[in-house]
């Protein structure tokens, strides 16, 4: 019994490997076949980074001198002052201060908005380029509002665990009263690994299915074949860290040099990264 448990097990791990190595080395074929797939996602993405954060500045720059307005309001209302002056006082300037903070949380909820539509948009439209090599039924504008639909739910979680961090941060950095930050910290980092390593099956899945289907089917897949594809993603993470190291050593040559190469590294990586995702994820549903 043991026996065939074992040989069983052995021939599983055999066709994990044989579907991963088939994974990537049919994306670099298509690759080498059609640099289109790899080239034009790679802009796209460059392009995305260089609107986002021209928006992020915007916003970011508002919501700051609001926080610093706000800040020396508070900290006008404190000064010199005992208890009951200070209750006072507080009333005195609580309205422009209720208006401050609304208005922080307008600006923020618009960061929130832009960052997602921004994503769905230049992201929708990379993953379903990167689909195009492998033939592709469904319409890009289908794609994109399934894109956008599946997204809303990994976004909710995004935001939800950014607002206990930046929470966490407010208290500890700005208001210096203690917090569990550093756990905090880690918590937050764990669990969007875990969203991300979801959220690409998927950009696959939805192709075919619906995004709740998709959404089901992705935590069904992802769990029953996470040593194949958490394999697939150390091997990206890996090829990260070593982009990483030479971009650092590059660093200390020359920073133009370094951002020069860090774009033509980068980018197709990523495209790359799609590619042998889409094609793993494809070969384990076919195997189903």
């Amino acid at each position: 019994m043991n026996l065939l448990m074992i040989g069983v097990t052995s021939k599983k791990m055999q066709l994990q490997k044989k579907i991963l190595i088939k994974g990537l080395t049919d994306s670099y074929k298509a690759v080498k076949e059609g640099p289109f797939y790899l080239v034009v996602p790679a802009l796209i993405d460059l392009l995305f980074l260089f609107i986002f954060f021209i928006g992020y500045n915007f916003f970011l720059s508002s919501i700051m001198d609001r926080i610093i307005s706000l800040l020396m309001l508070t900290g006008k209302a404190f000064q010199g002052l005992t208890q009951n002056e200070i209750s006072l006082n507080i009333l005195s300037n609580q309205q422009q201060m209720n208006s401050l903070i609304i208005n922080i949380g307008f600006w923020i909820f618009g960061l929130v908005v832009l960052s997602y539509l921004l994503y769905c948009i230049f992201q929708g439209a990379s993953w379903f380029i990167a689909h195009k090599i492998f033939k592709i039924k469904t319409k890009p504008v289908d794609y994109i509002k399934r894109f956008f639909a599946v997204n809303f739910v990994w976004y909710v979680m995004v935001v939800i665990i950014s607002y206990f961090y930046v929470k966490a941060v407010i208290y500890t950095q700005v208001l210096r009263i203690p917090s569990n930050l550093g756990i905090i910290n880690i918590f937050s980092v764990i669990l969007l690994i875990v969203i991300c390593y979801f959220a690409f099956i998927s950009y696959v899945l939805i192709k075919k299915h619906g995004f709740i289907d998709s959404i089901k089917k992705s935590f069904s897949l992802g769990i029953k074949e996470f040593p194949t594809i958490a394999s697939m993603y150390v091997l990206f993470i890996l090829g990260f860290i070593i982009i990483d190291f030479i971009l650092r050593l590059l660093f200390m040559i020359n920073i133009n040099l370094m951002i020069i190469v860090g774009i033509i590294l980068i980018f197709p990586v990523i495209a790359y990264m799609r590619l042998a995702i889409i094609s793993v994820i494809e070969s384990l549903v076919k195997t189903k």
